[in-house]
């Protein structure tokens, strides 16, 4: 699948199941038999390519309704209609709003990239967990089969087991992400060496997916859609957050070192400029989850107002981003500082 593919359909569901959707989601919305909208259903089969979960039990869910109501599962609490985990509370529509309040949480911590606050939530770890990514701004990575994990743990030196927090884990992947892969591309490139299916006459194969599903191609059409596009206003919005709350705090550390009379902010499309005696720094703050992501998609602006602006000073270039650059990022930043002929560097604004 394209990168476009993940994107377009990862928006979709940001679009559909946006922070008040969820605080005004009924259970109806949540979870039925014969409701194919709902939001269990987005989490384990629409957003199946994003994902894939398939295989548990409806329980991962926290609360399911039957399809036989007459067959109620022993070790759950049950009532005429609907199942759920006695953790959640002895009622339906208790239990409900509890497992409503530990979604709410799952996506406030992914946001915020407190992502070992996750583990201690009572659902299921591949659940969670796939709500964890589609929350976290492309964060984490998209495996969510314990199994799998720990096989990746082990190739990257950590001796986890049943026990190991996935936070742990994930934390891991994030640190090994080579630096030209986004999150889906490097999640294959994971699956292709980790996940192997047995074929019919017994023999391996290494899998194309995550969990030997065939691929699901989305049905394309045939006329290109003019109109403008509404689909992706809770993602440009949510983007739109983070690169202000960067720039801000990253002002607020300039005017601090340098003086408020040589902070410029918005000067011809330019993030912050800072006005030195014998030299001038251009800063542009991108708001992507990953210093390469951010030095790929600001190097290019950046290097554009420096050519256009006519200050004769010897200029610097600093890409800004939210978090720190791993070691393959880091090497990556001392190859461009290395071969390209100009003052270049990254940083990072924690804005936690």
């Amino acid at each position: 699948m394209e990168l476009i593919e993940y994107e377009e359909l990862l928006y979709e569901f940001l679009h559909k199941w946006d922070i008040h959707n969820i605080e005004n989601m009924t259970l109806q919305e949540y979870v039925g038999i014969r409701n194919r909208d709902t939001f269990c259903q987005w989490i384990e089969t629409k957003t199946r390519m994003l994902g894939s979960i398939k295989g548990m039990r409806s329980i991962m869910f926290g609360i399911y309704e039957r399809k036989e109501s007459t067959k109620m599962p022993k070790y759950y609490v049950n009532d005429n209609k609907y199942s759920w985990l006695r953790g959640y509370g002895d009622s339906k529509n208790t239990a409900f709003e509890n497992i409503k309040k530990d979604i709410l949480k799952i996506i406030d911590f992914s946001q915020n990239g407190k992502f070992e606050q996750i583990d201690n939530i009572l659902l299921s770890n591949m659940f969670k967990w796939k709500i964890a990514y589609l929350y976290s701004n492309e964060r984490l990575i998209p495996i969510f089969s314990t199994e799998v994990l720990l096989k990746i743990a082990s190739h990257y030196g950590l001796k986890a087991n049943n026990k190991t927090p996935i936070s742990q884990i994930q934390n891991l992947m994030i640190l090994n992400k080579p630096a030209h892969l986004n999150v889906h591309e490097f999640m294959k490139l994971l699956c292709s060496k980790f996940i192997i299916k047995k074929t019919k006459n017994n023999t391996t194969s290494l899998n194309k997916n995550q969990n030997g599903q065939k691929r699901i191609k989305r049905k394309a059409s045939d006329r290109k859609n003019t109109n403008s596009q509404k689909r992706t206003i809770n993602r440009s919005f949510l983007v739109e957050q983070k690169h202000n709350k960067i720039q801000e705090k990253l002002k607020d550390l300039l005017i601090e070192q340098y003086g408020k009379e040589n902070v410029i902010l918005e000067e011809n499309y330019i993030d912050v400029k800072v006005i030195q005696r014998d030299h001038i720094i251009f800063y542009e703050v991108k708001s992507s989850s990953y210093a390469s992501e951010c030095i790929k998609e600001a190097l290019g602006q950046i290097l554009l107002y420096s050519f256009y602006d006519n200050d004769n000073r010897p200029k610097k270039h600093i890409v800004v981003g939210q978090f720190p650059a791993n070691d393959n990022e880091k090497k990556y930043i001392e190859y461009l500082k290395l071969n390209l002929k100009l003052e270049f560097d990254y940083m990072n604004i924690d804005i936690e």
